[in-house]
C-alpha cells in the first residue's frame, strides 16, 4: 500500500469516519467541479489553456491553485478508496498496465497520427 494512502487512512480516522460512500463520492464530484472550474476561469484569460502547450501558459500562482484542487481530489479518492479496502497504488499500477496495452493496441488513436507524421 502507498504509504501516502496510510497517511490519509490515519487522518480520516479522525474526521470522516460518519461519512457514508456516496457523501464522500459527492464530496469527490465537488472536488473536481471546483478543479473544472479554476481551469475554466484561466482558459477564459488565456486560450492557449486549451491547447496541448497551455501548461507551459500557467504561471506558479495558477499552479499553486491547481495544485490545492488536485491535492482535494485525491484526498477525497484515498478516502473513499480506504473506506472500501481498495489499495490504491495496486489499482493505478493495474490501470497504468490496462492503458498501455490500449494504446500498443491503438486504441487511443495515437499510432495513427504517428503513422501520419512519419
Amino acid at each position: 500500500m502507498w504509504e501516502m494512502q496510510r497517511r490519509i487512512a490515519a487522518f480520516d480516522a479522525e474526521r470522516f469516519q460518519s461519512l457514508g460512500p456516496g457523501y464522500v463520492a459527492l464530496n469527490l464530484a465537488g472536488e473536481a467541479g471546483e478543479l473544472a472550474n479554476a481551469i475554466k476561469k484561466l482558459w477564459r484569460s488565456d486560450p492557449r489553456i486549451g491547447q496541448p502547450d497551455g501548461y507551459a501558459a500557467l504561471g506558479a500562482p495558477d499552479r499553486a491553485r491547481v495544485g490545492e484542487e488536485l491535492a482535494d481530489i485525491l484526498m477525497m479518492s484515498v478516502v473513499l478508496a480506504n473506506h472500501l479496502d481498495i489499495d490504491i497504488e495496486a489499482e493505478l499500477v493495474r490501470k497504468l498496465a490496462v492503458i498501455d496495452q490500449r494504446l500498443q493496441a491503438g486504441y487511443y488513436g495515437h499510432e495513427a497520427h504517428a503513422a501520419e507524421d512519419a
